[in-house]
């Protein structure tokens, strides 16, 4: 086997490529007409194919399993892989009767023989073979090859991890979990960070945030069901599940530990986890302001909250009714923080800063009369007259009447 384990390795193979090389060595040590790595998540009760090789003409994998199974009624399968123990099941029409919810699964999948054993130490998978015609009680060379793809899996993960950008400095410890909801969202730890795009679902980004902003014990399927998707209610708990279980697999590059729990009452977010937001930040950053010692302190900690914002809270979800009142009331946070800034900067005469930040607060919020007001007051101010013309062209396009009668009221000022 050791020789078998070196060959594999020293071909400069991707994980993918040896884990395909064992997977057909064992469906070919056992006669067997399937062969797969499966992911189990005993928390939440569900397995999904990771890996596989199918001996046949035509792979049906895809097909016959959903995204991701249920074992709630797999309750020999479930302490199999908590204990650690080989499963063996040398006829499934045996099943039948005494276990007939196992038994459904067989016929779905074409199982009239399976032996599996968990990837240990850490039961985070199965190495399973459908339909062995020979050693069907051997489960030693099975165990021999799980462990030679148990290396393979654990390189594909560390590959994954890889992929990941790296860490903001706020970050101290493998406890700490940054969340950014400004604009997109991104989830940072101690090994990564993952980005709205990194995940398989935009539901899974509402999920996350609905929690965040929710900050309840536990929330309930249903609940989280009727509040982010209410025209969607078929079947709340199995499509919560999903979700929490493909966020799973994707936290766990960045993260040992995990960031939403379930319970009996719901789900929620891990509270041995150390959770930091933007939006916290921010808030901390705006009172500071306030009680600044001096205008040049003031401006300094306006300019760190302003720097937090890149555009309303999720703006992939913006104007859906569960996030209205929280993003807004976070938008006209913003833009008052721009004003006093703008206002502080004018005040030290800092005409460069204050033309800046008062450009870059317009790309985010371009309904701000105020950022018009002293982007043109900063451009005046340096005798730039021909561009604060244009600047209060485009004022007058993208505001209505009346804010855009403020900009003229203010030009007393200039």
């Amino acid at each position: 086997m050791n020789d078998l384990e070196s060959q594999l390795y020293y071909q400069h193979l991707s994980p993918k490529e040896v884990a395909q090389q064992v997977l057909k060595a064992t469906c070919q040590f056992y006669d067997a007409d399937w062969c797969g790595l499966i992911q189990v998540d005993l928390d939440l009760n569900l397995w999904t194919p990771f890996w596989w090789f199918n001996a046949g003409a035509t792979d049906k994998t895809m097909l016959l399993t959903e995204e991701y199974e249920s074992a709630e009624f797999l309750d020999r399968w479930v302490q199999t892989v908590r204990k650690g123990i080989p499963m063996v099941v040398p006829d499934a029409e045996a099943t039948k009767e005494a276990y007939p919810a196992e038994y459904n699964l067989y016929q779905r999948l074409g199982i009239r023989s399976v032996i599996a054993v968990s990837l240990e130490p850490r039961p985070v998978a199965l190495l399973a073979v459908r339909n062995p015609k020979r050693y069907i009680q051997q489960t030693s060379m099975l165990r021999i090859l799980a462990y030679v793809l148990l290396a393979s899996y654990n390189e594909q993960k560390m590959l994954n991890r890889l992929q990941m950008a790296y860490i903001p400095t706020s970050i101290q410890s493998s406890k700490d979990i940054y969340v950014s909801l400004f604009g997109e969202l991104s989830i940072s730890t101690s090994k990564g960070v993952l980005k709205e795009a990194d995940f398989s679902s935009p539901r899974i980004s509402r999920l996350i945030s609905y929690l965040l902003i929710s900050r309840k014990n536990a929330i309930s399927p249903q609940e989280i069901t009727q509040t982010l998707w209410p025209d969607d209610l078929d079947n709340p708990a199995k499509n919560v599940k999903g979700l929490i279980y493909r966020l799973r697999q994707k936290f766990n590059l960045i993260s040992d530990e995990p960031l939403i729990l379930s319970s009996a009452s719901g789900y929620q977010l891990n509270p041995e986890l150390h959770i930091m937001t933007d939006y916290q930040r921010f808030d901390e950053l705006v009172s500071s302001a306030v009680r600044a010692s001096s205008i040049i302190n003031k401006v300094d900690i306006l300019k760190n909250a302003l720097d937090l914002y890149h555009g309303k809270v999720l703006s992939s979800a913006d104007g859906e009714h569960w996030l209205i009142q929280f993003s807004t009331k976070y938008h006209l946070s913003y833009m008052g923080a721009v004003s006093e800034l703008l206002r502080q900067l004018d005040s030290l005469h800092s005409y460069d800063l204050l033309n800046q930040y008062a450009m870059k607060s317009l790309t985010i919020a371009p309904d701000n009369p105020k950022a018009y007001c002293w982007l043109i007051r900063s451009l005046k101010a340096q005798g730039m007259n021909e561009l604060a013309t244009n600047e209060l062209a485009a004022a007058k396009e993208h505001l209505t009447t009346e804010e855009y009668g403020e900009i003229l009221a203010f030009g007393a000022n200039w």
